[in-house]
Parts: structure tokens; sequence; C-alpha cells
């Protein structure tokens, strides 16, 4: 999913170049990127450039293993003549409770001459169009290769007695669905895009005609994602009972969540990691049982991790040290911070476990 929404990205960006955009459509800046995006009941907002200037980014690539991910990334996007430092901001919406099929908004500096000659010799990718109130939806299918199918019958066509026919029948069933999924986008401008299936696409059209509410009327999330508008990251979440009934285990004495109507908060870069969620309740008595209890399991947690002798675990042992939960209000506030050299040594040995 994560490389067919860069593949997104990158298409749509070049073929904009070709597109005459309607007279409704205007420039929209990424200080105002969620007018164009429909409410929802979750928006998460990523200032791109901010992290990738971060030392937290210098430190993930520092290791092999992160940096591999994210040198193939960047060879993808550079197949159509785009680097990952060209994408400033990200923001996401989720349209319903089960936090699926998000409309997904980016922002970024992009030569659209470059990428559509770029495109024209790449071929990964089939293009249709479709109009919807004026403008023109472009829809992106990866094209299948054979390369696929050779790697799974050990590059000779026909030789599969290796490999089990119920297997060979699944992967078969997982190649086409991967070959045909689609991606729908639209250019609002020429520094933003708004990416997602044709529904949430055609979503984000309806709010830019004003057809539609934007996610920028719901005041309870906005609201939240205003109390530190300079973050990496900020998010907001409006819980339903659904959610919370999710959270009841049988095995952990978890706290009752049925009282949190919202969750917000965020994720900053600076020396490390630095995280604030909050949890809103609906009394002060809730909030006030509510981090007592998560202190609880936080104190167990501790006195866990630091009785074992395995230096990994007293690692996460002592990354836990920097969290705390406080109730203000109706509020529990969960704040956290991981210093670079803490995390330098736990991205370390996750990348060793996995040799």
């Amino acid at each position: 999913m994560r490389r067919i929404v860069f593949l997104a990205i990158l298409v749509a960006v070049t073929i904009s170049g070709s597109v005459k955009w309607s007279p409704v459509q205007s420039a929209t800046h990424a200080g105002d990127v969620l007018g164009l995006l429909p409410d929802g009941y979750a928006v998460v907002i990523v200032d791109f450039q901010k992290i990738a200037a971060s030392s937290l980014w210098a430190a993930i690539n520092t290791q092999e293993r992160f940096k591999s991910a994210i040198d193939k990334v960047e060879s993808e996007m550079e197949d159509v003549g785009v680097k990952l430092s060209d994408v400033h901001t990200l923001a996401l919406v989720f349209p319903n409770s089960s936090m699926s099929d998000p409309t997904i908004a980016v922002t970024g500096a992009f030569d659209q001459t470059a990428l559509l000659a770029r495109l024209k010799t790449n071929g990964k990718v089939k293009l249709t169009s479709e109009k919807y109130r004026n403008y023109d939806i472009l829809k992106a299918t990866p094209i299948p290769t054979d390369g696929s199918k050779k790697e799974r019958t050990g590059g000779k066509s026909g030789a599969n007695t290796a490999i089990p026919q119920d297997t060979l029948q699944r992967e078969k069933v997982i190649i086409t669905a991967a070959s045909n999924h689609e991606t729908s986008f639209v250019f609002h401008d020429a520094t933003t895009v708004v990416i997602g299936s044709p529904e949430t696409v055609r979503a984000s059209i309806d709010v830019a005609t004003g057809a539609r509410q934007s996610i920028t009327r719901n005041g309870r999330l906005t609201e939240a994602l205003a109390q530190n508008p300079a973050a990496a990251i900020r998010f907001a979440l409006a819980i339903t009972p659904a959610m919370t009934s999710k959270l009841q285990s049988n095995e952990i004495p978890l706290p009752d969540f049925s009282s949190v109507g919202l969750v917000f908060g965020t994720i900053d870069v600076g020396s490390g990691i630095d995280l604030s969620v909050t949890l809103r309740s609906d009394t002060a008595e809730h909030a006030k049982s509510m981090a007592e209890r998560l202190n609880g399991l936080l104190g167990m947690a501790k006195g866990f991790l630091g009785a074992m002798v395995d230096p990994k675990i007293a690692q996460i042992g002592e990354a836990l040290k920097t969290v705390s939960i406080n109730s203000a209000d109706v509020d529990v506030r969960i704040t956290g911070s991981l210093p670079l050299d803490l995390l330098t040594s736990l991205l370390s040995s996750a990348a060793k476990k996995v040799q």
C-alpha cells in the first residue's frame, strides 16, 4: 500500500502538467490543505520537511535496515524524477470509524515538465481519467509484470512442481488483487494533490466546490490539532463506543475507556522523539480514575522490565522512565521523551534482531 500511494503521488504530479485545470480551482498552501479534505472521524497532519531535517531522520539513516527501506522508496520516486525531499506536508482524513479508506492530501515542490517526460518512458502504470464537477480525476493502475510469476516458479515457465498448487493459487489471487489496485487522484493546484479511492477523491472535489463540509468545520478535531501547531506530526481522533469496546481485555486490567470521546496529540522530533497524547473523558472523576489505573499499569511494566537482565529489555525499561501520566479536569495527558542516544541504541538492537 505504501508503494502504491507513493506511486500515485508521483503519477498525479506528473500528469497534472498536461491537465487543464478548471476555473474553480485555486492555489492551496500547506497551511490550509485541510480545507480540501472532507469531514471525518480522524485527522493526521505530517510535516515531512521537519522530520527530514531532524536528527531523528539522520539517526534512522545510520541504521542499514532502515536506510535500505528509505533508499528503495527514494529510488522508486527518482524513476519519475521526484526526490523524497520534494514532499512538504501530508494530511490524512479517515471518513469512517473503521479507520479505513483515508483521503490523503500532499503538498510539495515538483518540476512537472521533468516528471511528465520521465513518466512517458516509465510504463509501470496505466492511466485513465474521468470528469467530475468539471475536474479531471486521474486513476493509476499498476501494470502487472511477469517478474513475480517467474520468481515464484524458479524463473522457468511451467516449473511449478516444487511449489504446492494451493500455494500457487493463493499467490495468484494476491498478485491479481495487487495488480488490479487502482488509486485515484486529483490536482487542486500546482502543489497540492488529493489521493484516495474514487469516492474519497470525489468527496474532496465536493468540498472544493462547496457541496460538502470540510474537516475544518469540525470544531472538536481542529481545536485539538491547534494545541501544538508546530509539531512534526499532529493527530485527533473522535472515539466511538465500538472503538472502546475493542480495547477491553480479560488478560490485562485496562481502564474503562468508554468515557473517552476524543484522543489527540503530537509526535515531535528534535533531539529524539517527544510524544504527547491527551484522552478527553466526559467527567473529571472518570479522568482521574483512568489516570490512576494507567499509572498502575505503567508502574507494573517498569518494575517487570527493570528486573530483567537482558540489556535489550533494559533499554525499553529506560524508555518507560520518561513516560508520565497525569489528569487535569476531564483530560488524561500522557507524555514521554525518547532521547536520541537511547533511540539509536533501540534501533540498533531492532536491526540486529531481524538479521
